[in-house]
């Protein structure tokens, strides 16, 4: 195994990650445009519910020479979410592309620059739908297996070969008897000042084994939402699943 290590930083002198917060670092593979990014590994740092860390915080990504070829275009991106509320608040992210590992970039003492987002006061919106599998999946398969994880994104895929920015996620597990059967309800809270009229945005659906983390379904084809005359309601989402 191979590594990406660096630090995650702030501009603003003496900042810090508050308590109950969860800090992502991902190793992304955005090499298709217009296209959800694809994550290749995962850092998840938490703080307790009396915890803080100051920045610089340092990061390690773990990563198989295999995921990639050199031609693809990889970078790190970091976003901070504080936990202790029902729906869960964005506090940090990344703004810029931090490229990595191929076309000459570095994968050591890579810094990730996070800001931290302002608070709104404006009501937030949802975004609901239904996940389905594909017409290219066995009538068998009638639903998610035990031990899973169902990650939902809202994603802005407007920036040609830059990673993609997480609007709003839910996350839908299974226990270790559990079975959850199609069609899969969702319900995803945005802040519609975040939403601009000429940008693209996207839905994406992951799904994972937790033991293994083997990636098991996936939706492959566009879902757009929002803007450009896109549904921003009733939304059905495809999967495919994974041999």
């Amino acid at each position: 195994m191979s590594f990406v290590t660096g630090h995650i930083v702030a501009l603003t002198s003496n900042a810090s990650i508050g308590p109950n917060s969860r800090i992502t670092v991902r190793l992304l593979d955005v090499s298709l445009m217009g296209a959800p990014s694809v994550t290749l590994s995962e850092h998840v740092i938490l703080t307790g519910p009396t915890e803080s860390l100051f920045f610089p915080i340092p990061y390690t990504l773990t990563y198989d020479n295999r995921q990639f070829h050199s031609h693809q275009s990889i970078s790190v991106a970091a976003r901070v979410v504080d936990v202790s509320f029902t729906e869960e608040n964005l506090t940090w992210i990344s703004t810029t592309r931090n490229s990595v590992l191929t076309h000459g970039n570095p994968s050591d003492d890579v810094d990730i620059e996070v800001q931290a987002i302002q608070n709104y006061n404006s009501p937030l919106s949802t975004l609901s739908g239904t996940i389905i599998p594909s017409q290219n999946v066995a009538v068998s398969n009638s639903g998610i297996g035990p031990n899973s994880k169902v990650l939902i994104q809202l994603l802005d895929v407007s920036l040609m070969d830059a990673p993609s920015i997480t609007l709003s996620e839910q996350v839908i597990a299974t226990g270790p008897e559990e079975i959850k059967l199609f069609p899969i309800e969702f319900s995803l809270q945005y802040d519609p000042k975040n939403i601009e009229d000429h940008h693209i945005y996207s839905l994406s659906v992951r799904v994972e084994d937790v033991n293994s983390d083997n990636l098991t379904w996936i939706s492959t084809s566009y879902h757009n939402v929002l803007t450009r005359g896109e549904p921003s309601d009733a939304i059905e989402v495809n999967v495919d699943l994974l041999q």
